[in-house]
């Protein structure tokens, strides 16, 4: 296991000060946890410490990141006043639950034995097939199913999860098996909305990439034999089309490990990509699934692949009733399926 603590490097030394008091008070559960600093201490660093700590460390799901406070005593001491979700005994109890559940998910998922490219797309397919968007993770007439969705507990506990408790059980699993992996919070935009969201960067050979599993989820959907692979190891280019992060991120530049890359289907020239298409003919493929980059996603592409493999059936005398095509076109992807 390894502590990928990235945010507690952004800060200066008084605030790592701080974030170190805050996080061992809040690991011994104390009501009252004295800070080192003397006077004036604002909330603009209250707030900045609190979301370095939570991000770095997912274990501390049962603190209340909407009713922590601070007070002070007549001789300018400086004090946290954490509120809890459960108890010092219920949260040992979780904890070794939690424990457990990554440990058999480490074994289950062969984790200690293969490259963190494997590690990353492992947890990746597991979360898609094995949790569902919490989509009541938001009710507050629910109180105890909006602290699970958004920590780490909807994830392990109940398999339900919004993009916060995903994000951090993706951190947790991987930072488990010697992977680095941060959480990254902001804001995304889908049909034109823009929410408040979170997701993951995390490291492949020394480069960071963007991944991005609750979208990745949410596209799977009911057929979890199906996974979706969107937002696999994307650059910033990509990512920033429809995610905005509210905090200084590594740079995403490189694509080697991007899941089409990994796997020979993306392309930028169209008679490569013409040449893939017929190898899957040959085989009598039934999906055909592809990333077109650059000026190859410019044009009607999925048109003209869907038409090429109809005119190919036909050619051979195979039946092809109908076609049924689904598309990201902003990050060029492309599934057409003969059903």
């Amino acid at each position: 296991m390894i502590v990928d603590r990235y945010y507690y490097h952004q800060l200066n030394k008084q605030e790592q000060a701080i974030y170190k008091a805050f996080y061992n008070g809040a690991m011994l559960h104390q009501e009252i946890i004295p800070i080192p600093v003397r006077g004036k201490f604002t909330q603009d660093s209250f707030e900045r410490i609190f979301m370095a700590m939570t991000r770095d460390n997912p274990l501390i799901y049962f603190l209340n990141q909407s009713a922590c406070s601070t007070a002070s005593d007549m001789f300018g001491h400086i004090a946290i006043c954490p509120q809890y979700f459960f108890s010092k005994e219920k949260v040992k109890e979780y904890n070794r639950k939690i424990e457990k559940k990554v440990n058999e998910l480490a074994g289950q998922l062969h984790l200690l034995e293969c490259n963190d490219y494997k590690k990353e797309l492992r947890v990746h397919d597991w979360i898609c097939r094995n949790v569902a968007y919490d989509y009541e993770g938001s009710d507050k007439d629910k109180l105890s199913r909006v602290i699970a969705s958004h920590n780490i507990l909807g994830v392990f506990a109940h398999h339900k999860a919004q993009c916060e408790g995903i994000a951090k059980a993706v951190k947790v699993l991987l930072n488990a098996v010697d992977m680095k992996c941060i959480v990254v919070t902001g804001d995304s935009t889908k049909s034109g909305q823009c929410v408040p969201h979170a997701w993951n960067i995390v490291n492949i050979d020394g480069e960071p990439y963007q991944l991005d599993v609750t979208w990745d989820t949410s596209t799977t959907g009911q057929n979890k034999q199906f996974v979706v692979y969107d937002y696999f190891n994307l650059t910033d280019e990509l990512m920033n089309q429809d995610h905005k992060a509210d905090s200084s991120l590594p740079i995403c530049r490189s694509k080697k490990a991007n899941y089409y890359v990994q796997r020979g289907w993306s392309f930028q020239m169209r008679h490569r990509l013409m040449k893939y298409i017929d190898r899957l003919i040959e085989k009598n493929e039934r999906i055909y699934e592809f990333r077109a980059e650059g000026r190859l996603n410019k044009v009607a592409i999925e048109k003209e692949v869907a038409d090429y493999i109809v005119r190919k059936l036909q050619a051979y005398g195979r039946s092809c009733n109908r076609i049924r095509t689904s598309s990201n076109r902003g990050l060029g992807i492309y599934r057409i399926e003969i059903l």
